[in-house]
């Protein structure tokens, strides 16, 4: 027995995410000059760790709100799953530094994407990746509309970080 074993159903959810993978990083990839490696690793980690960290509170007990992917158990294509979240957060960023957002239109920015958080999340759920129990993906908007503030809260105190 393994600590993280292969799906045993692979199914449209796994190819779903890979797929996903693949496109995401690929953008990523395409863009990976704009902010250095080192910051893209920790936007990449920060992003991966807040989406686990919201995963076990929702998902695990008690609440058990959804599962992620084919059954309640942890295997190799979840791990996979919280990678998605570094090529959007990386990307969130990216227009968010290009186009220079500041003041109320920050807070636009952040409400527009959230409400396309919740879109794809809405196209996750079509393909299996998440199993809604007591959930409904427009419930993630408030904590789509968090996370992504402190996404951006982390971008300022890393570039804080690195003028000072």
């Amino acid at each position: 027995m393994s600590i993280l074993p292969m799906p045993t159903n692979f199914g449209a959810n796994e190819w779903f995410v890979i797929l996903s993978i693949v496109v995401t990083y690929t953008i990523l990839f395409l863009l990976r000059k704009y902010f250095s490696a080192s910051f893209t690793i920790l936007i990449i980690l920060f992003s991966a760790s807040i989406a686990r960290i919201v995963d076990h509170v929702l998902a695990g007990p008690p609440f058990d709100l959804y599962d992620i992917m084919d059954t309640e158990k942890f295997d190799l294509l979840d791990v996979f799953s919280y990678f998605l979240y570094g090529p959007f957060a990386y990307i969130f960023l990216y227009l968010y530094q290009k186009f220079n957002i500041q003041g109320m239109y920050t807070y636009i920015y952040t409400l527009l994407w959230s409400g396309l958080s919740v879109a794809y999340e809405w196209i996750t759920v079509l393909f299996g990746v998440f199993s809604f129990k007591e959930w409904e993906p427009l419930y993630s908007f408030p904590v789509y509309l968090f996370v992504q503030s402190l996404t951006i809260l982390f971008y300022h105190i890393c570039l804080s970080a690195k003028n000072s």
